[in-house]
């Protein structure tokens, strides 16, 4: 499967894209196979890119004082992860983890740099989609972990993407 289907398919880019960014954002993504237990990102790092899930599944999984490697989610195909770091600059939230072989299409920054120049509506789009899953971050993760890791409050989201990616 090509990354201009799978972005095709990814209501947050192909309800404010036109067929011309999809293509172009699709020509500087990546799609790779991951084996099983291979660690796709790690809590509390930094991250320049995002990823969508075309077949497979992940596991993500939270630290806390409480409960090491705690399962927050099983992610599968159609899903994105990687997203907030990726906008914010915020540290790695969560630590993901192929458990079966899987594919991914990876967006790194400098490849969602070029389409967010010309489509300031997608950052709107990334600030409601990240406001979401700072919400469910928020509900599943424990004080101490949100304090530590999440970084970036829900108000100041958006302020942050433009910041990061030079538009504010």
């Amino acid at each position: 499967m090509e990354a201009r289907d799978v972005l095709a398919r990814t209501t947050l880019f192909a309800d404010v894209l036109s067929d011309r960014q999809l293509q172009d954002l699709a020509a500087r993504s990546k799609v790779y196979d991951v084996g099983k237990d291979r660690v796709l990102m790690t809590e509390g790092d930094f991250g320049s890119s995002m990823f969508i899930i075309v077949s497979g599944k992940v596991d993500v999984t939270v630290a806390g004082a409480r409960h090491p490697n705690r399962e927050v989610a099983m992610l599968g195909p159609g899903d994105i992860f990687g997203e907030m770091s990726l906008m914010t600059g915020a540290r790695r939230a969560a630590t993901v983890t192929a458990m079966e072989p899987t594919r991914v299409v990876e967006i790194t920054k400098v490849a969602l740099e070029t389409v967010l120049t010309h489509s300031p509506e997608l950052v709107d789009r990334f600030g409601a989609f990240l406001a979401k899953r700072r919400a469910e971050l928020d509900e599943i993760a424990d004080d101490e972990h949100a304090s530590r890791i999440l970084g970036v409050r829900t108000d100041e989201i958006v302020g942050a993407m433009r910041r990061l990616f030079g538009r504010g």
